[in-house]
């Protein structure tokens, strides 16, 4: 019997989503990833970010967020809701940042 695979992360879900939207292999993003011109060992490399086998270190999270003009904070916001919110929040210009914070700040409960 196979070993059971293991559980995407949310980091490998969004890095495939990511990556299958703008149209690339996993071995494309990991030649531009890597610098290297070998699908024998970038597309392992991504295949293991996505399926959860392998974290990313940081250095590599932000190298991966620039190839996919993405904020790296995406990648390791703790929820859905959370990484859909950056996405939103840095497509504002930095007043209409300011201001999606002050309502953000207004639904959340008074601190004692």
């Amino acid at each position: 019997m196979p070993a059971p695979q293991p559980t995407p992360t949310a980091l490998g879900h969004r890095l495939r989503a990511a990556r299958v939207a703008k149209g690339w292999t996993q071995a494309q993003l990991g030649e531009m990833l890597m610098g290297v011109d070998d699908s024998n060992t970038t597309a392992p490399r991504i295949s293991r970010y996505e399926r959860g086998l392998h974290k990313p270190d940081l250095e590599t999270i932000e190298k991966l967020a620039e190839l996919l003009d993405l904020p790296a904070a995406y990648f390791l916001a703790a929820s859905d809701v959370v990484a859909e919110a950056i996405l939103v929040l840095t497509q504002l210009d930095a007043r209409k940042q300011k201001e999606a914070l002050a309502l953000l700040k207004s639904l959340a409960p008074a601190s004692k």
